[in-house]
């Protein structure tokens, strides 16, 4: 699935402390990012999770009272594969924190953004999602994404061509900032002429070197075939599922056999076969007064001309979910009929329809994306977590679409304007 590979522009952002004010969120239902307790008190104070328990719990005076009668406390959303546009870096973020998605991982900059995006990651703003980044992404020359580096320095996306290559560059990489490594391993002849791609042997050398240096390796994928050499070669996790009619049966578990988590990004497939999401959302006011008027335009783009199939996405992830394989909820926004947080929800949905239980589909946009990206003090509502959080009327955990039902959100233990 060819990305719609987008650059920060450079944003001013003032380092940010941790919430100092207290709120007390009472008989509320929690989703801790793996299971469901009823009536619970959530005390949140000085930017972390203070406690989690019944109404005789300890509350800080002057803490905040917050009825939780009737709602669902999540924690703070997370999109595993986004991009950041070229210009407005600061109001992609702004966006995905309006619809609780309270970190981005960003699948893929060039050297000229990779300032930008750290910058913003290192600011870590109460006003935007907080960010990790694969950085420049690992391609053969020639190879997707160079051909869609639009304004962007001609050269910018480093690439190698070679096994004896692979240990430089991630070295270079990880110098720029990078939190992982992320490989092209796809020639995307689905949506025309194939371009040239990296052969396993390079792959699998880009993967041992992350590895010694104690990082994680994903890797874009467009095919079966790709995917499954992708997963042979040691990566720990694909960047898209695939198009196609069908699925060898047994694909679910040959992933779980290797260890591998998968982002599916549905709504991006399902662009790509015509079935996109945005004149849906485009017709919901509800969710497009949360949109930014420079983003609507993606929810109105077409998608690629391509004819494709996705008649055997559900089959997959729900051999994927059978075998236990870690699914991880992402967008690929501001792919064609995308965008920011909002398309996070939809991806919830598709994930249900595809056969995941709405617990199933609500871990795979928490605890599921923190393990697998190695984030420690997210995805859980636990006593000493950071205090991302996302309140919503009703019950999720019944009934998915409940998650657009917003609120209250967290950052760090600030309250989030929307």
């Amino acid at each position: 699935m060819p990305a719609v590979l987008l650059f920060a522009a450079s944003t001013s952002l003032l380092p940010a402390q941790s919430g100092d004010s207290a709120y007390v969120i009472r008989n509320v239902r929690v989703f801790d990012g793996e299971s469901v307790a009823e009536r619970q008190t959530v005390v949140i104070s000085e930017g972390r999770i203070a406690t989690v328990g019944d109404s005789s719990v300890a509350v800080p005076a002057g803490a905040q009272e917050i009825a939780g009668d009737g709602r669902t406390l999540l924690p703070g959303l997370i999109d595993a594969h986004v991009h950041l546009p070229l210009f407005g870096a600061a109001g992609a973020l702004q966006q995905n924190l309006a619809f609780g998605v309270t970190t981005a991982i960003v699948l893929g900059t060039n050297q000229q953004g990779m300032s930008q995006v750290k910058q913003i990651a290192a600011a870590d703003s109460f006003d935007v999602a907080s960010i990790l980044t694969a950085g420049p992404v690992a391609t053969a020359p020639g190879g997707h994404p160079t051909q869609m580096e639009g304004g962007a320095r001609p050269g910018s996306i480093p690439t190698l061509s070679a096994p004896g290559e692979a240990e430089a560059f991630v070295a270079a990489r990880l110098a720029e900032g990078s939190d992982f490594i992320k490989i092209i391993y796809d020639d995307i002849a689905s949506y025309g002429e194939p371009l040239p791609m990296l052969d396993e042997a390079t792959v699998a050398a880009l993967v041992k070197a992350a590895h010694a240096r104690e990082r994680i390796a994903i890797a874009h994928i467009g095919t079966e075939s790709h995917a499954r050499s992708a997963i042979t070669a040691g990566v720990n996790g694909l960047a898209h599922l695939f198009e196609g009619a069908t699925v060898t049966p047994e694909f679910g578990r040959f992933a779980a056999k290797h260890g591998v988590f998968v982002i599916p990004t549905l709504s991006t497939l399902y662009s790509g076969c015509g079935k996109p999401d945005g004149p849906s959302l485009l017709k919901d006011p509800d969710t497009m007064k949360h949109v930014k008027p420079q983003f609507r335009s993606l929810l109105d783009m077409p998608s690629s001309p391509a004819k494709l199939s996705c008649d055997a996405l559900p089959q997959t992830v729900r051999q994927l979910a059978a075998a236990g394989v870690p699914i991880l909820t992402g967008t690929d926004a501001p792919y064609p009929g995308l965008t920011y947080g909002a398309s996070l929800h939809r991806e919830l949905e598709h994930l249900v329809n595809a056969g995941l239980t709405p617990t199933a589909a609500l871990a795979a946009a928490t605890s599921a994306v923190a393990r697998a990206f190695r984030m420690n003090d997210r995805g859980r509502i636990r006593t000493g977590m950071r205090a991302d959080l996302v309140l919503v009327e009703g019950d999720p955990t019944k009934q998915i679409r409940d998650t657009r039902n917003i609120v209250a959100i967290w950052k760090r233990g600030v309250r989030v304007e929307r």
